[in-house]
């Protein structure tokens, strides 16, 4: 996605979309806020991230740890607490897929798994679900791009 002045970053605490850098630096007190600046401050909840594209830390970091794997589960109960994916398809009872349809669980959705225990909760956009094992187990996934 790009907004007017650049490519606009996505905020993993609130899920807005926002162009970085401008004033928000200033805002939040940042003290590197005359241009070299290597942190991302969310405009609506103030969370800060490093800008992996200018931080030097963060180029460290992947040097010393390495790339891992993306995830790979078939299914929402093999999902990382965390882990964003995309739902591929539904199986089960129909009972079952009418029920999550009407809950905004489709193919194409992305789901992000919150929680695995006791129960798994999820979140749909501004959504929180929670289902138990067996309809986990329904929900089959790929996975989604990086966040």
């Amino acid at each position: 996605m790009t907004g007017p002045t650049g490519p606009l970053v996505n905020c993993p605490l609130c899920g807005l979309d926002y162009a970085p850098g401008g004033d928000t630096c200033k805002e939040h007190g940042c003290p590197l806020s005359f241009g070299t600046c290597a942190t991302r401050h969310c405009p609506r909840c103030g969370y800060t991230i490093p800008d992996e594209e200018r931080s030097v830390a963060v180029r460290l970091a992947r040097k010393l740890l390495g790339r891992r794997e993306p995830l790979i589960a078939e299914s929402l109960a093999q999902l990382p607490a965390g882990a964003r994916a995309v739902v591929s398809r539904l199986q089960g009872d129909p009972e079952l897929l009418s029920r999550l349809t009407a809950q905004g669980i489709a193919p194409g959705v992305t789901v992000h798994l919150v929680q695995r225990s006791p129960t798994y909760v999820i979140e749909i956009g501004e959504t929180t679900i929670a289902v138990e094992r067996r309809v986990a187990e329904a929900i089959r996934l790929r996975p989604d791009g990086p966040r």
